[in-house]
């Protein structure tokens, strides 16, 4: 079974502070799980599953196009969110090595490796951002019901007016 995916590695690297040299297996493993577990409740499983299989027939809609990959103005799309939440998710990763029998803390020679305190800075920062661009597209969604009708059929307002700290909704039987 081919993973289907909504965003590119590259991409996630030019929207996030992800540099071009890292490699991507540190952050690859989180790009399905975060699709899964932020961007699906946010529009809705049917629609979620209409998007990977407008990806894999290469036929979105223009509606899902921008849906995607937003509309070249205030609208961001989809992918700012998901990218912010692959950062999120893989900071751990970029910080540490999983070694045979060892978790080993990277250590660079131009670098100091940063705190576990540090860490939980720079992703708090992250959940914001993520937060933020979710919410973002739900509002959006929500503006453009007429546009988006299969999206508002799932639970749109559980997740805004029920979340927990990372904008997804905690009343999971709504979703």
């Amino acid at each position: 079974m081919a993973i289907l995916l909504l965003i590119n590695e590259q991409e996630i690297k030019d929207i996030t502070p992800i540099s071009d040299n890292v490699d991507s297996a540190k952050f690859r493993q989180w790009i399905q799980v975060c699709q899964d577990v932020y961007i699906k409740p946010a529009i809705g499983e049917t629609c979620y599953d209409a998007l990977l299989d407008g990806v894999e027939n290469d036929d979105l809609t223009a509606l899902e196009t921008i849906l995607l990959d937003g509309d070249n103005r205030s609208f961001t799309g989809i992918k700012p969110a998901l990218a912010w939440w692959v950062y999120w998710k893989s900071t751990l990763d970029m910080w540490i090595n999983i070694g045979n029998a060892t978790l080993e803390k990277r250590k660079s020679e131009n670098y100091d490796s940063l705190s576990i305190d540090e860490l939980g800075v720079i992703k708090k920062e992250a959940e914001d951002t993520a937060t933020y661009y979710t919410n973002y597209l739900i509002d959006y969604i929500k503006c453009n019901q007429a546009d988006y009708t299969c999206y508002t059929c799932e639970g749109l307002t559980p997740l805004i007016d029920e979340t927990n700290s990372t904008g997804v909704s905690t009343d999971y039987d709504k979703i």
